[in-house]
């Protein structure tokens, strides 16, 4: 493989790992109780599993034990000989730490390291395996498939590489001729590489995809897809490599639920009317049916496989729409598929009441029976006797199996002399490719009879009698195909009886496996390995969980990764044709043609005729282009607006952070807390992730630490011994609300003013006269704080001077509710997104600034009467309150042109400039306009000018410096308060 492509398989790993750890982080950290604990536990196990997974696929081997072990602890949780308490999760969340550990040291070094040993003694001991650990000897060296492991292990490769391409082939409604040649090409070369390794069936099996491609014959194409995930399979487990087979197993798998759920809908609307189940309606019916059923039977749910093809077997003899049984027995029917559908979407899948299904069935067999025998009474549908079937080489319990339909199929086959009878026995509990590509090969190539189950030491064998023109070693070649190890699928022929040495009928378990040629003998997905003539009653895998059948998805519908960097670079090139943009509006308001055009008609004269027609072509051009740059301006602010969209993501991702520290700290400090998340999927700017992670945290673990009484002080409060903290968000308009409130001691207001005092930030006169407000306002003052002791987190208040300077740098505010003994709420008001800023545009000289609109509190014009000088420095009277102004050029350092203060007639534009309870003036040049801004990163030398929060561009493509709002109003209160001269 090339490099690219290792690294792009290391990016994928990466990004998948985190999705793993942040939803096991959630779960483990999950209070019980929250939500359904069986299918919190489902989730775990499927995400540790996984990783697992994951890891073996990138040959992180310390990680796949990590991860095994942990999975081994939940596979006890979800039989029931654990239960999920908080010294189970304890060390699930050390062995989460630990993998999050492995897969960053993996990704950055590309290479194993090495688990914790008591980490992975103790996960023994709570799996129950430490009892039997013993040294493992060394696993026999892997069976060699070709004298060149290097050839082998790319062809591995390659065969991974290429099954999502391959299983694109499935869809084949929204396969273009393009994505048609792409699969066809990585089929091709995988039958080529085949080929070479001398791979020969595997190379057949590729060159019958690529024709059943070409035909675009779906059934062929789900068959070979089948064969090349077992074949893959072999090759993954005699390699020690991943060549693809869990995915390909997966995509499958999946596809199946589609049909189920595809099917279930299609099913429903036909059943809606029923004077329109004719031909063709009713064959359709019936055959969707049929599928389902066999679907059913992958996912295994036997009660509502059988009513299906009842219920099948009901349609195709087309009853009178009259019949007065029938519409009633239609709405039965489809409200058992409603609550079939319900079921088979849960996790796990529920089958039918036995009970409903067997009485509905019951009635289903009644009606077609009676409808039968009033409609035909022929002998083509008398039913056969025992003697009859036995003549036949079938066993004579057939006959409880065989409704009038099947009898009269029966009596056809057996009076055709080009048709004959096999039975087919198939095992479709353990895997799930081999029952899928039986179910597609028994709708496609073969006309069924009839089926019964037959139970062998547990487990339940499906018996088919089928009829086909072709011999025996056809289909048994094509079985072959579907279980290349033969342990799943077995044939025999019955048109003559089978007899044993003894003259009995030869059972299943006497009939031999199919051969398998070209590749080793190798047994099937999930067959212990063994004597390959092993008998269904020594079958004991575990069959793998099925997924529950989905809603059916557009094509292109699914999720598609893409990392933040390469958001940010297209954000980047959409501010290219921002400035292509402002180019094209500079060329189309270019009046210079113009100008030349005036000069010439004075020149010549304004009657020159082709002067005339020269002068309507130029404006006409400019017209034309000026269109073009209005459309073009509307097209990448459009363009702009979706982009944005792809920065955001679900507040959850910063939500479920919290859970296990919250966890964490009540534990060490003896207290009970309940820790609440709302509003998990309102969506924020990812920037603003990272940026609130701190600020939360903080009082986060503040409101843990002090804010929540320990068990004993709330009992004798009168509250309930669990506190409860929450965190919550919600989206008002263009903005995003988060509170973190808990229902502790809330905030003591004299103590905060009795300590405001201590530290001089007030007077004690001055402090008596302030609302509760303003004196809970000296929290945010850097140093404060009311805590009596020092502990590892702060006291409500320390450092709640950097939380508010980090929100205010994202463009947000913070402000307290609190009742004393009752608890106390902190409430965060923030934008959508920290790249998109709103702003007052102003003019300085030729330089367009950009001030947040947040510390604009107005914009005022003065005249030179206004201006006085108090205290060295020039100020106006606003409101009733002397307010100092400054030039925002001498603020921010750039040469400054004309009279200060402002001389002459006419007024001065003055922006004034907020921070917390102080203003200051800034005078302008021009004021331009309000506007939301792109913050782009600016360059670093630019970044480090005092003042300078950003760059980003306008429309016309001018560069705009966003100053910082707190850093401008610093360089304004430093202004020399004597800048010049009192005016003449």
């Amino acid at each position: 493989m090339s490099s690219e492509l290792i690294e792009t398989l290391w990016r994928q790993f990466g990004v998948e790992a985190g999705e793993h750890f942040d939803l096991l982080e959630k779960l483990l950290s999950a209070a019980p109780g929250d939500g359904a604990e069986a299918e919190r536990i489902a989730a775990l196990f499927r995400s540790f599993h996984s990783l697992k997974g994951a890891a073996r696929a990138m040959d992180l081997f310390a990680m796949e034990a990590v991860a095994h072990r942990a999975e081994t602890i939940l596979g006890r949780v979800r039989s029931g000989a654990l239960a999920l308490t908080g010294e189970i999760a304890a060390p699930l969340l050390e062995a989460l730490d630990a993998l999050r550990g492995l897969a960053e040291s993996g990704m950055r070094d590309r290479r194993d390291g090495r688990a914790p040993a008591d980490l992975l003694t103790r996960l023994d001991l709570l799996g129950g395996e430490a009892s039997t650990v013993k040294p493992v000897p060394a696993p026999p060296p892997p069976v060699r498939l070709h004298e060149s492991e290097r050839m082998l292990g790319l062809f591995v490769g390659l065969l991974h590489d290429g099954m999502a391409t391959l299983t694109r082939a499935l869809d084949l409604d929204s396969l273009d001729g393009e994505g048609t040649r792409s699969v066809d090409d990585t089929a091709d070369r995988l039958e080529l590489a085949c080929e070479r390794l001398n791979f020969l069936p595997f190379a057949d099996t590729l060159r019958r995809f690529r024709e059943a491609l070409a035909a675009r014959d779906p059934d062929g194409i789900l068959r070979e897809l089948q064969a090349v995930a077992t074949a893959s399979a072999r090759i993954g487990r005699l390699t020690g490599k991943d060549a693809g087979a869990a995915i390909l197993a997966t995509l499958l798998a999946d596809h199946n639920a589609q049909l189920l759920a595809q099917g279930g809908a299609r099913v429903d609307a036909l059943l809606a009317d029923p004077a329109a189940l004719a031909d063709p309606s009713a064959a359709e019916l019936a055959g969707l049916l049929d599928r389902m059923a066999a679907t059913l039977d992958i996912v295994r749910l036997p009660r509502a496989s059988a009513l299906l093809r009842v219920l099948a077997d009901v349609i195709r003899r087309a009853p009178d729409a009259g019949h007065a049984d029938w519409p009633v027995l239609l709405t039965d029917a489809r409200a058992a598929l409603g609550d079939l559908a319900a079921r088979a979407a849960r996790e796990p899948a529920e089958d039918l009441d036995a009970e409903a299904a067997a009485a509905l069935e019951g009635r289903l067999r009644a009606f077609v029976d009676a409808v039968s025998v009033e409609r035909e009474a022929g002998e083509a549908r008398r039913p056969l006797t025992a003697d009859e079937l036995s003549a036949l080489g079938l066993d004579p319990g057939l006959l409880r199996f065989l409704s009038p339909d099947g009898t009269a199929d029966l009596r056809a086959a057996i009076a055709d002399p080009e048709m004959r009878l096999y039975e087919v026995s198939a095992f479709l509990e353990t895997s799930p490719e081999v029952a899928s590509g039986f179910v597609q090969w028994m709708g496609s190539k073969v006309r069924a009879i009839t089926n019964w189950p037959e139970f062998i030491d547990g487990r339940t064998w499906l018996r088919v009698l089928i009829a086909s023109p072709q011999e025996l070693p056809v289909l048994a070649d094509a079985l072959t195909g579907i279980d290349p190890g033969g342990g799943f699928l077995r044939i025999r022929p019955c048109n003559l009886p089978t007899p044993d040495e003894d003259g009995e009928e030869a059972g299943i378990e006497d009939m031999p496996p199919l051969d398998v040629p070209g590749l080793p003998a190798l047994q099937s997905a999930g067959v212990p390995a063994g004597d390959p003539g092993t008998p269904p009653s020594a079958i004991h895998p575990p069959a793998p969980p099925v997924p529950p059948a989905r809603p059916a998805q557009s094509p292109g519908g699914g999720v598609l990764r893409v990392s933040g960097e390469a958001i940010d670079r297209f954000m980047a090139r959409i501010d290219g044709m921002v400035l292509l943009s402002g180019e094209l509006n500079a060329t189309a308001n270019d009046l210079r043609m113009e100008g030349a055009l005036a000069a010439l008609t004075e020149r010549l004269g304004a009657g020159d005729p082709d002067l005339h027609v020269l002068r309507e072509a130029v404006e006409h051009h400019r017209r034309d282009l000026l269109d073009l740059d209005a459309q073009l301006s509307r097209s990448v602010d459009r363009l702009r607006e979706t982009a944005l969209d792809l920065r955001v993501v679900p507040i959850e991702t910063l939500f479920n952070q919290f859970p296990r520290v919250v966890r964490e700290l009540a534990r060490v400090q003896g207290k009970s807390v309940r820790f609440v998340t709302e509003g998990g999927d309102v969506r924020i700017d990812k920037s603003m992730v990272e940026m609130l992670h701190d600020p939360l945290m903080h009082m986060v673990r503040n409101a843990v630490d002090h804010g929540v009484e320990p068990p004993s002080g709330r009992e004798a409060a009168g509250k309930p011994a669990q506190a409860t903290l929450s965190l919550r968000a919600i989206q008002r308009n263009s903005r995003v609300v988060v509170e973190i409130a808990d229902d502790g001691r809330g905030i003591a207001t004299e103590a905060v003013r009795a300590k405001a005092v201590r530290q001089g930030l007030v007077g004690e006169e001055d402090s008596l006269l302030l609302s509760p407000d303003a004196v809970r306002e000296f929290i945010f003052s850097p140093g404060f704080s009311t805590a009596d002791t020092v502990t590892e987190t702060s006291g409500r208040g320390v450092g709640m001077d950097v939380v508010r300077n980090a929100i205010t740098r994202l463009g947000g505010s913070i402000a307290i509710r609190t009742r004393e003994g009752a608890g106390t709420a902190f409430t965060i008001d923030l934008p959508l997104s920290a790249a998109i800023l709103r702003t007052l545009l102003v003019q300085v000289d030729d330089q367009v600034l950009a001030i947040p609109d947040r510390f604009v509190e107005e914009v005022c014009g003065f005249t030179a009467e206004d201006f006085h000088r108090v205290s060295g420095c020039w100020t106006v009277m606003r409101r009733k309150r002397v307010l100092p102004v400054v030039r925002l050029a001498d603020a921010l350092g750039f040469p400054a042109t004309g009279d200060w203060p402002p001389a002459g007639p006419g007024q001065c534009l003055v922006v004034v400039l907020r921070q917390g309870s102080r203003r200051i003036g800034l005078e302008i040049d021009k004021l331009l306009r309000r506007g939301d801004l792109f913050v782009r990163e600016s360059h670093p030398g630019l970044a480090d000018v005092p003042g300078v929060g950003g760059v980003s561009l306008l429309n016309d493509g001018r560069i705009v410096i966003i100053l910082d709002g707190d850093e401008l109003y610093r360089l304004a209160a430093a202004v020399p308060r004597c800048e010049a001269a009192e005016p003449a």
